[in-house]
């Protein structure tokens, strides 16, 4: 019964490639978003960020409601993620006019955080990967046995409950013989 050596089983590997992935894409819609908004008119430049939000929602609500139809957990998060996407886009111009900021440099920083965020995300995926496959080589499960231990009872205490308990039993049975003497006494007085 060999067991082969893998660092991560597959599944693991294929969720931490998709989150490469996404990072990728995230980055390269950002990237394209800035050289778009020096290209071309500012309201052109809305027009295609509000169409662009919208594919996104509608993205987004289709993948949380298969997630929800298949109950599944994976496919739910991937939802809010784009979710968070499409609002981090629609809120992009907002917040670079109030706050002041340079439009460049405010989605280059969004892209990043996505980026970062879909990296940690793959590493946690890594890491428990890693804890599956390292459970399943150890032998530790096979022997050692899930029952609960024997619970000795110390001797020296035990004994000393049994002579308690014995000094109790001698005492009852001495009061009990005093008692019966007094009956029979009294009973014959009466008597």
């Amino acid at each position: 019964m060999e067991k082969e050596k893998k660092e991560v089983d597959e599944k693991y590997i294929k969720a931490i490639c998709i989150n490469i992935v996404k990072a990728i894409i995230v980055i390269f819609y950002f990237l394209i978003l800035n050289l778009i908004s020096e290209k071309i008119g500012e309201e052109l430049f809305r027009r295609g960020i509000q169409i662009c939000t919208m594919i996104f929602l509608f993205v987004a609500i289709y993948i949380i409601e298969k997630a929800y139809k298949e109950d599944d957990g994976v496919k739910a998060i991937d939802g809010i993620e784009v979710l968070v996407l499409a609002t981090a886009v629609l809120t992009l111009e907002y917040i670079t006019n109030r706050f002041k900021f340079q439009f460049n440099s405010y989605s280059s920083t969004l892209s990043y955080v996505f980026a970062i965020y879909f990296v940690l995300k793959s590493i946690v995926i890594y890491t428990k990967g890693r804890k599956e496959v390292e459970k399943s080589l150890s032998d530790i499960e096979e022997i050692v046995k899930k029952e609960e231990p024997i619970k000795k009872e110390a001797t020296k205490k035990r004994k000393e409950k049994v002579e308690e308990i014995e000094n109790k039993e001698k005492t009852n049975k001495q009061e009990n013989k005093t008692t019966k003497k007094k009956t029979k006494k009294e009973v014959k007085n009466n008597g």
